[in-house]
C-alpha cells in the first residue's frame, strides 16, 4: 500500500504542480484547453473570457497548495496526515463549483472537470487513509490517532 500511495500521491503532485507553470507562463493555453474539451464533449463555444489577473492568482495559490499538500503527505505522512482534510475539502469544493456550474450553464467540461474531481478526491482519500491505516494501526507506538493522556 505504501507504493500505490506514493505512485498516487506523485501523480497528483504532478497533476497539480506541472499546470501551476501553465498557469503562470501560458494562461490562454489552460482557458483553451478547457474550451476546446468542452467543444469535444458537444458543447459549443466557451461562454466566458477567462482574462482577470485576480481570478489567474487565485487558481494559481489554490492549485500551487494542492501540490504542495500533496508533497507534504508523501514527505511524511504520519507528521502531515491532519492536511488530508483541507487538500480533501479544497477538492471538492472545486468538484462541487463545477457541478453547480454545469447546473447553471451547462458547458460539458464543467460536468467532466465536476467528475475528475470527485474521483480525484476518491484516489486522495482512499490512497491516504489506507496507507496510513496500514503503517499506523490503531493502537501503535506513534500513531497520529492515540487520544492524548
Amino acid at each position: 500500500m505504501k507504493v500505490a500511495f506514493h505512485v498516487v500521491y506523485t501523480v497528483l503532485a504532478l497533476n497539480f504542480i506541472l499546470p501551476v507553470m501553465g498557469y503562470v507562463f501560458t494562461p490562454d493555453q489552460a482557458v483553451g484547453s478547457f474550451a476546446e474539451l468542452g467543444q469535444l464533449l458537444g458543447g459549443g463555444a466557451y461562454p466566458h473570457t477567462e482574462d482577470s489577473m485576480f481570478w489567474r492568482v487565485l487558481g494559481i495559490a489554490n492549485v500551487a497548495t494542492l501540490g504542495f499538500t500533496c508533497v507534504l503527505l508523501q514527505v511524511n505522512l504520519q507528521k502531515f496526515y491532519p492536511a488530508l482534510w483541507p487538500l480533501v475539502f479544497l477538492k471538492s469544493m472545486a468538484s462541487l463549483g463545477f457541478g453547480v456550474a454545469y447546473l447553471f450553464e451547462p458547458f460539458p467540461a464543467y460536468l467532466a472537470a465536476c467528475l475528475f474531481d470527485g474521483v480525484t478526491v476518491g484516489a486522495m482519500l482512499f490512497f491516504a487513509t489506507r496507507a496510513h491505516r496500514v503503517l499506523w494501526p490503531e493502537g501503535a507506538t506513534g500513531s497520529c490517532s492515540r487520544s492524548p493522556s
